[in-house]
C-alpha cells in the first residue's frame, strides 16, 4: 500500500479472506432486495500513524482492519451498507491528530476505529464525543482514555493499568525490592509509570531515586539515567514508553553492564515497547529482557493459538507479504465489534451503535470481548514475556 500521501484514503474493495472467521460471516447477511438498493457506504474514520516512528505499527493495524472490512463487505456489508475506511495520518502527535479527526468528522464518518498512541487520542475524545460517534480503539490503552466521562470510547486493547500490576508482581516474585521506573513523558508512558509506582509500593517494593523519572520522547542518550540507576542500587528497571527508545535504552544498559549475561538488574518494558522493531534494533541486548502485555496481545499465549488466529496470520502474510504486528488482530476485532454492534441494534446510526457496543458480547481473534460502563475491555489477563534468542516467549514461571 502507498503510505507516502498525507491525505485521506478511501478503501472499498480488495481482500477476500474466505472462511476466516464464523463471526465475520454472521455479521451482515443481507437480502437481495436490500443489496439491490445500493445503500450508501458505512464510513469509518481511521486516525492512525502513517508517518513517524510508529508508522509501521499503524500500518499493521490498519491492514488488519482492511481485512475485516473486506471480509464483511464480501458477505453483504453492514446491514447492506458497504464499509469504507477513511484513513488519516495522526502521526502519533496531538495537534496532527486533532486536525485528522476534525477532517474525518467533516467527511461524514459514522464511527471511528483507530488510535495507536494514547497521547494523540486523548485530545480528540471531546471532538468525537461532541459529534456523538462511537470510537473503538484497537491499540491505544492509557487508563486516562476512559476516565473523561465520555460514553463513546471503547478499548479493544485492555487498559494499560494492568501492565504496572504485572511488573510489580514480577519484581516481587524475583525478590527485587529496589525498582527504577522511567517514562517517556508521553500520556501513555506517564500513566503506566504512575500506575506501576503505586503497584510496586503496594507489593512492598521501593521506587528509588525519589519516584518515577522522565526522559523526553526525543532523547536517544540514556547515559545520565544509567548512571543514576547504578548509584541507586536498583536491581529492577521498568520502562513505560515506546519501542524505539526501549531498544536504545536496552542497548545502552547492556553496554554499561547493567543488564545482560553479567548484569546486575532486570529490564522490563510495558506493552508499548512490544514490537518486532524492538527485537531487531536492540539485537542481542534484547535477550534476557522482559515485557508486560495483555495476554490477548502477546502473540505467544494460549488465546492467540486458536485456529482462527492461525488462518488470520496466514491470510495477512499472503496479502501483505509480511507478518502481522502485536495489535493487528485487535484491529480486526475492532472492526468486527463495531459491525456486530450495528447488526445487534439494526442500525448504523451512531447513537444506536454506541448503545450496541455497551451491551456487546462476542468471541473474536483476541478472545472474549465485552466492555464495562466506562468502555474498558472486561476479562483481561496479563502475560510476562521474556526475549530468548531474539524472540518473545512466555516467561517461566509467570508471576
Amino acid at each position: 500500500m502507498n503510505r507516502k500521501s498525507f491525505g485521506l484514503r478511501v478503501i472499498a474493495s480488495g481482500l477476500l479472506v474466505a472462511g476466516m472467521l464464523t463471526v465475520a460471516a454472521s455479521v451482515s447477511t443481507v437480502t437481495a432486495a436490500g443489496a439491490a438498493k445500493k445503500l450508501p457506504p458505512y464510513l469509518i474514520g481511521v486516525p492512525m500513524p502513517m508517518t513517524g516512528a510508529e508508522a509501521q505499527a499503524g500500518t499493521q493495524i490498519y491492514n488488519a482492519e482492511l481485512m475485516a472490512a473486506q471480509q464483511i463487505n464480501k458477505h453483504g456489508g453492514v446491514l447492506g451498507h458497504p464499509i469504507k475506511l477513511l484513513e488519516q495520518d495522526d502521526a502519533c502527535d496531538a495537534g496532527t491528530a486533532v486536525n485528522a479527526v476534525n477532517l474525518l468528522v467533516s467527511k461524514g464518518v459514522k464511527a471511528f476505529v483507530g488510535g495507536y498512541c494514547s497521547g494523540s487520542v486523548l485530545p480528540t475524545e471531546p471532538i468525537i464525543s461532541r459529534a456523538g460517534l462511537p470510537y473503538v480503539m484497537p491499540a491505544a490503552n492509557s487508563p486516562e482514555l476512559t476516565t473523561g466521562g465520555y460514553k463513546d470510547m471503547f478499548l479493544i486493547d485492555p487498559s494499560g493499568s494492568g501492565d504496572g500490576a504485572e511488573a510489580a508482581a514480577f519484581f516481587k516474585q524475583q525478590g527485587i525490592t529496589k525498582i527504577y521506573i522511567i517514562d517517556d513523558q508521553s500520556s501513555f508512558g506517564v500513566a503506566i509509570a504512575d500506575a506501576a509506582a503505586k503497584d510496586v509500593a503496594a507489593a512492598g517494593g521501593t521506587v528509588v531515586d525519589g519516584g518515577v523519572q522522565s526522559i523526553p520522547a526525543t532523547s536517544n542518550d540514556f547515559s545520565a539515567v544509567i548512571s543514576q540507576i547504578k548509584s541507586s542500587g536498583a536491581t529492577g528497571i521498568y520502562w513505560s514508553g515506546y519501542f524505539s527508545q526501549a531498544a536504545q535504552f536496552a542497548t545502552q544498559l547492556n553496554a554499561a553492564g547493567v543488564i545482560g549475561p553479567n548484569g546486575t538488574a532486570k529490564f522490563v518494558v510495558a506493552d508499548g515497547s512490544v514490537d518486532a522493531t524492538y527485537l531487531s534494533a536492540a539485537g542481542a541486548a534484547a535477550n534476557g529482557t522482559y515485557a508486560t502485555i495483555a495476554a490477548l496481545a502477546s502473540g505467544v499465549g494460549n488465546v492467540l493459538g486458536s485456529h482462527a488466529d492461525k488462518v488470520f496470520n496466514l491470510a495477512y502474510r499472503k496479502e501483505f507479504k509480511s507478518a502481522p504486528g502485536p495489535y493487528s488482530a485487535f484491529g480486526y476485532d475492532a472492526i468486527t465489534a463495531l459491525v456486530l454492534a450495528a447488526k445487534h441494534v439494526h442500525s448504523i446510526v451512531p447513537k444506536r451503535v454506541n448503545a450496541g457496543l455497551r451491551t456487546l458480547h462476542f468471541v473474536g481473534l483476541t478472545g472474549k470481548i465485552s466492555f464495562d460502563k466506562t468502555g474498558n475491555r472486561l476479562g483481561a489477563t496479563m502475560d510476562l514475556l521474556e526475549v530468548v534468542n531474539g524472540k518473545y516467549t512466555l516467561a517461566k514461571p509467570q508471576p
